[in-house]
């Protein structure tokens, strides 16, 4: 099993490959009440229905959180809901009643052997109070995760537990019945199709036994039994995502004890080989996958629990990763989510600090906003039309960035022109009667990430 190389050898390594490679880098945090009195995990979804991302934060004990997004970075203050379990586990966010609006499903335990609460939501960022299954887990659930485990159209839930887990089937009004205990633990739970035969599957951690478990889909709740990999390490996080871009599905588990992440490259057919362990940080814990540098390969952002931060590891699209790089979140980082908080088109993270009790914000440096705009608007036929494309950083506004802009009509090309001291400017009369869509592209550069305005609509008459 290939591991960590010496450090100077692997720089070298890093630097040769990453030559001409496009930076990740994030600005400092800013933190946000939490809301919890002992956050220990985080999702991202648009609660509310209006393009921004918001915050689910739940608590060890009895509550979870919600902060709605401002779409600026920022957030509202977080309201708390509260359930009667005595541990809560964590949180899984779908559609569960049909009626398109997303809720919460959070997994825990009490006294009455009830492990599930969903608190369907409103659609404008609030929650009902909970409705409560019982569980054949009850307090042993850790993490929920979602998925059309039956294939009927409706969302169900895989709870991954201590010792073993089990299926919930939902019925698409809010109802589940359990359909099957797993003998599996799942600290980490990670839904997909791993052979490509249209039925999920899961792949879920067990860092007591040291192993990651995949369960393969009958398609019908449940699933063959568990292949089981050994890994050294305590597995803890996983994440999938096509690390090599061969098109299959591959996994990234990280390993707490041993601070590094390992790379399971899938076959297509259900089967995993690891590739390959790389530092991940101090006590690592939850990973997410991304592509946050927007260079078509997929990255890894890791809560480093002993680390005070995240450790980004950039991918090079082989299955391997570049030199890791840390960012500073708070005291003890438990869990790392990605978002795009300030609508720049850029990936962000949002990370939970169990010792600080709040939540921590990283925006990418890399993002940008691209304006367009045109004159005159409407125009004549065979009148000449200016179109002024201005691209700035949505972090580091001191810096102009540099590049091309490629102005669009529908998929039409009408031109590329470099920017100059961040704008750009196009001239035609050749636009014919009608309404045309028009769109700026930047093309990036080895700072700010491509990105693209909204779509103009030029009025010709």
């Amino acid at each position: 099993m290939p591991r960590r190389k010496p450090a100077a050898i692997l720089l070298a390594l890093v630097l040769t490959a990453s030559a001409g490679a496009r930076n990740i880098v994030f600005a400092h945090a800013s933190t946000f009440t939490s809301g919890a009195s002992t956050p220990t995990q985080i999702w991202v979804a648009d609660l509310n229905g209006d393009g921004v991302p918001d915050l689910v934060i739940s608590d060890a004990f009895s509550s979870v959180a919600v902060l709605l997004g401002n779409g600026d970075g920022t957030f509202q203050a977080p309201v708390v809901y509260t359930e009667d379990f005595y541990v809560t586990g964590g949180v899984t966010i779908a559609d569960f009643n049909g009626d398109h609006k997303l809720d919460l499903a959070v997994v825990g335990g009490d006294t009455l052997g009830r492990g599930l609460a969903l608190f369907t939501g409103n659609g404008d960022g609030t929650f009902n109070p909970p409705v409560y299954s019982k569980t054949r887990l009850a307090g042993a659930a850790v993490v929920p995760a979602v998925g059309d485990l039956n294939n009927d159209g409706k969302a169900d839930i895989f709870i991954g537990g201590n010792g073993s887990s089990e299926v919930l089937l939902g019925n698409g009004k809010g109802n589940f019945r359990s359909a099957a205990l797993i003998p599996a633990s799942g600290y980490e739970v990670a839904i997909s199709d791993f052979n490509r035969d249209g039925i999920l599957d899961v792949a879920a951690t067990d860092f007591i036994r040291g192993l990651v478990a995949i369960l393969i889909g009958n398609g019908d709740g449940t699933f063959q039994s568990p292949v089981a990999i050994s890994i050294t390490g305590e597995p803890t996080g996983i994440t999938c995502g096509d690390f090599n871009n061969d098109g299959d599905l591959d996994l990234a588990v990280t390993l707490y004890s041993g601070n590094e992440v390992a790379i399971l490259l899938g076959d297509g057919a259900g089967g995993f080989v690891n590739s390959g362990q790389w530092y991940a940080g101090a006590e690592p814990g939850m990973v997410v996958s991304a592509d946050f540098n927007l260079d078509k390969n997929i990255d890894l952002a890791i809560s480093n629990f002993a680390g005070d931060g995240v450790t980004l590891l950039p991918g090079n699209g082989t299955g391997a990763f570049q030199f890791p790089f840390d960012f500073s979140t708070g005291d003890k980082p438990a869990s790392v989510a990605a978002g795009d908080f300030n609508r720049d088109g850029s990936l962000d993270l949002a990370v939970i600090n169990n010792g600080d009790n709040n939540v921590a914000i990283l925006l990418n440096e890399a993002g940008t906003f691209v304006h367009l705009n045109s004159s005159p608007n409407p125009s004549e036929i065979g009148q000449p039309v200016t179109f002024k494309a201005g691209v700035r950083g949505s972090v580091l506004t001191s810096i102009t960035p540099t590049g091309a802009i490629t102005f669009k009509a529908g998929s039409t090309v009408l031109a590329t022109v470099q920017l100059k001291e961040g704008s750009a400017s196009f001239t035609t009369s050749a636009l014919t009667e009608g309404a045309h869509q028009i769109t700026a592209s930047y093309s990036g550069n080895p700072r700010f990430n491509p990105n693209q305005s909204g779509i103009l609509v030029q009025n010709v008459k």
